[in-house]
């Protein structure tokens, strides 16, 4: 074959791929236009429309002013400060007692409106029970996360908030933890977005995207590849979930930063609530199969053991704390299952009732409330009078 004709075959060969890769982009963008749920998957893989930033050391939390979707079609809005709920001022107005809230998406509230979440509902309890004190409620927490990256984020964004009480509520992520062999402190395996942390951490440190990045963010073909390995990845969680042996470490590494959170706290002599989110494996087993697979382990009763024990774990922790002279309680919580959306995130009516619980304990730390404002919160809670109507966004 003489030169020119191979240099025409190649430059026929490029041609024709060129002209494939470009059909090949047309019908994924048209099969995204045409069929909603692949292209909400599309998007979950363009690196450049995530709705995180990370921060300290081995943290990540949302990004301000943006909507964040749930696949049961809810929305959650992130504020200026990058957290859910209304607008605060820093530093803390005077007179004005806040609480921040931290966890998990159960606590952040997975699958349910603004207005539907626990912080929402703890805000209209607290201001029935405590007339003409401004109450406010700082959610701060965040899908995915677990007791290190609850440390992570009251470091770096609570602390600086001024709290007059801090609630953690957690104890669903870090059974997740337990998959892990060898857990190590901050062991950036327990990040539930660990290779796009990592990226945006590497981006920080460049200054912009990589050109890949870039390439992604143009081409759904580009994406596919990683969409199909994760596609492959839960197909093999399914088939081999019952063969999943609990490690114990993630016990160790979830009480570790319990005592890093409550270490904080007590530098400022802050009251801390601990909690772990209620669960209802007991009673609805099935509801494993429609669970989130990120933090289940083998089976419902696996992972309903390991909830307990990280709950037994985090009562042991206030009890050796309390006894040291700390103000730290532990809430329980009890739900029906019909308060329940799976197997750990809850309804409206179930996080109303967790706002409930928190604030009968937040009382006992309230100063300065109005003469009579303790009466009327036993009333208020006697009544349970109901929030005014939800609205999802």
């Amino acid at each position: 074959m003489t030169r020119k004709a191979l240099l025409g075959s190649l430059a026929l060969l490029a041609v024709s791929a060129s002209a494939g890769v470009l059909l090949a982009e047309v019908g994924l963008r048209v099969l995204a236009r045409t069929q909603p749920q692949f292209g909400r998957q599309m998007k979950q893989y363009d690196p450049l429309a995530i709705l995180v930033d990370a921060h300290g050391e081995l943290g990540y939390r949302q990004k301000p002013n943006v909507r964040f979707r749930f696949s049961n079609g809810t929305f959650a809005m992130s504020n200026a400060l990058g957290f859910r709920g209304p607008e605060i001022r820093v530093p803390k107005p005077a007179g004005t007692f806040r609480v921040v809230l931290l966890g998990e998406s159960t606590t952040h509230g997975w699958g349910v409106g603004d207005a539907q979440t626990i912080d929402a509902y703890l805000r209209h309890v607290l201001g029935q029970r405590h007339p003409g004190r401004p109450m406010e409620v700082v959610n701060l927490a965040f899908d995915g996360y677990d007791a290190y990256q609850i440390f992570e984020r009251l470091r770096s964004d609570g602390m600086r908030l001024d709290p007059d009480v801090i609630i953690v509520n957690t104890g669903v992520n870090d059974v997740r933890n337990a998959r892990f062999a060898n857990l190590r402190d901050k062991d950036p395996r327990t990040l539930i977005w660990e290779d796009d942390v990592a990226r945006l951490r590497e981006e920080q440190r460049r200054g912009g995207p990589r050109l890949w990045t870039r390439i992604k963010h143009y081409s759904y073909l580009a994406r596919m590849p990683g969409l199909l390995r994760d596609r492959r990845v839960r197909r093999t969680q399914v088939r081999t979930r019952r063969e999943i042996t609990p490690q114990p470490e993630a016990a160790d590494n979830f009480e570790r930063n319990l005592l890093r959170i409550a270490e904080l706290a007590r530098t400022k002599d802050i009251p801390l609530l601990f909690s772990t989110p209620p669960s209802v494996l007991n009673e609805r087993p099935e509801a494993f199969d429609s669970a989130p697979r990120a933090y289940l382990l083998g089976s419902p009763a696996t992972t309903q053991q390991y909830r307990d024990t990280l709950a037994a774990r985090m009562r042991a922790v206030v009890a050796r704390l309390a006894a040291g002279g700390q103000r730290v309680v532990y809430v329980p919580h009890a739900l029906p299952p019909a308060m329940f959306l799976d197997d750990a995130h809850l309804t409206p009516a179930g996080n109303r009732q967790m706002a409930i619980d928190f604030a009968s304990a937040v009382a006992r730390y309230v100063t300065g409330a109005p003469p009579g404002a303790q009466a009327a919160g036993r009333t208020a809670a006697t009544a349970r009078t109901p929030a005014p109507a939800a609205r999802s966004r």
